[in-house]
């Protein structure tokens, strides 16, 4: 593509975008100019009427079951399969809870939705700290003990066609040490507002499927690896299930769907 095209290509695509920049715009730079007064606990529970917002802009129907585990599996940590960027406005509208994001440093500088981020008390990730993981448990912890829940993509990156990825320790080894349950949830759907890589705004009507399946205690017994391995095999295995069931029939967990 030629540097005029690929011009062309943002141009179009930015535009396309106008009403949800606009959106974002007014409410992270509130949530932001609020924080100083309130702490982070009103400029999370602002990005929850944002998000249903956002929802309705893009024209996305949401249909959610197993929304009542939410509240009764807190403080826990939230395991949610990762196809679009539009995952986290479509999980933040069925989270009526206090919780935290992990996200890597780099989306805290973008303008407005990594203002919020950092004014809400989200948590970044820098691989290239030597601490890093040292000040991930003790933000971790700090959050469990506050009441509140971390969210996590244990697939580490999203999906480029919609099908189930092997999940990674990180979320599960959390879980374990600091003994609370993983709740796992699924989407479907999101893969095809916007995929890896697109840049144009969805159009018309959209349905999105989400179930928030059972919490998956930590193991009374076995080695910390154990109950690693064994917690993220159950979450994985709960999660495919899930995902049959939402696109109608066994194997599509893991099938291509865009």
């Amino acid at each position: 593509m030629s540097p005029v095209a690929e011009s062309a290509r943002w141009v179009r695509a930015l535009w396309s975008w106008r009403e949800v920049m606009a959106t974002t715009a007014v409410w992270c730079s509130t949530s932001v100019l609020l924080r100083p007064f309130t702490g982070p606990r009103v400029p999370q529970a602002m990005m929850h009427r944002y998000f249903d917002k956002v929802m309705g802009q893009l024209g996305i129907d949401l249909v959610a079951t197993g929304t009542e585990k939410v509240k009764a599996a807190t403080p826990c940590v939230i395991a949610v399969n990762h196809n679009s960027l539009l995952d986290v406005p479509v999980v933040g509208t069925v989270l009526p809870i206090e919780y935290k994001w992990v996200s890597k440093k780099e989306i805290f500088y973008l303008p407005f939705i990594g203002w919020h981020l950092w004014a809400a008390g989200h948590i970044w990730v820098d691989r290239k700290r030597k601490d890093n993981m040292q000040r991930l448990a003790d933000e971790f912890r700090r959050t469990f003990r506050a009441g509140g829940s971390i969210l996590m993509f244990p697939e580490g990156t999203r999906s480029e066609n919609g099908a189930l990825q092997k999940l990674k320790s990180g979320a599960f080894i959390t879980a374990v040490d600091e003994h609370v349950p993983v709740l796992p949830i699924v989407l479907d759907g999101t893969e095809r507002l916007l995929t890896k890589g697109e840049l144009d705004r969805p159009t018309g009507r959209l349905r999105v499927g989400l179930h928030v399946c059972d919490p998956i205690p930590v193991p009374e017994h076995g080695s910390r690896e154990q109950k690693v391995v064994a917690m993220r095999d159950a979450t994985r295995a709960a999660m495919v299930a899930a995902l049959d069931e939402l696109r109608g029939g066994p194997g599509r967990a893991e099938q291509p769907t865009v």
